[in-house]
């Protein structure tokens, strides 16, 4: 199975056939992902910016960055409904702003993660969740949490 990894940052999955995309133009795709063609992978893996639904970022609707990223989770999340194929979506948790998004999916809270996904998972390992203001810039990134479930995930549908 072949598996694409939208916005994937850092992400990596060495066990796994993935091409990673990323908006920095610092991996195997470049450029929105939105507009990436996903008929040619079995499995998607998106983590669309959080900078707008971050509880973190009080000046959402001042920032440039935010107000230009916001639209990808939404869109990400129909066009993922409407391929039909295996996918996990991974963002902040921000209830207040993204409650029209907590439908027609499987959604998972975990830490301080939101997980929409079309195949249901029981990921048990207990998680932390710390008051984000008091954590370094490195450690709101929460990596470590989110490439576990993302593997979790995948050892479901391989």
């Amino acid at each position: 199975m072949k598996g694409i990894y939208l916005a994937s940052f850092k992400a990596y999955h060495k066990d796994y056939n993935i091409v990673y995309q990323d908006i920095n133009n610092q991996r195997d795709l470049n450029g929105c992902m939105l507009s990436i063609d996903l008929k040619d992978y079995d499995f998607i893996i998106a983590t669309p910016p959080c900078n707008y639904y971050s509880r973190a970022n009080y000046r959402r609707e001042q920032s440039l960055y935010s107000q230009k990223t916001k639209h990808l989770l939404p869109q990400i999340l129909k066009k993922l409904r409407d391929l039909k194929k295996p996918y996990i979506v991974e963002n902040v948790i921000n209830y207040s702003l993204m409650k029209e998004f907590f439908d027609n999916d499987f959604v998972y809270q975990i830490g301080r993660h939101t997980y929409w996904t079309n195949i249901p998972f029981n990921f048990n390992k207990k998680q932390k969740t710390e008051n984000i203001q008091l954590l370094s810039f490195k450690d709101r990134q929460g990596s470590e949490n989110v490439h576990e479930v993302i593997e979790y995930w995948l050892k479901q549908i391989i």
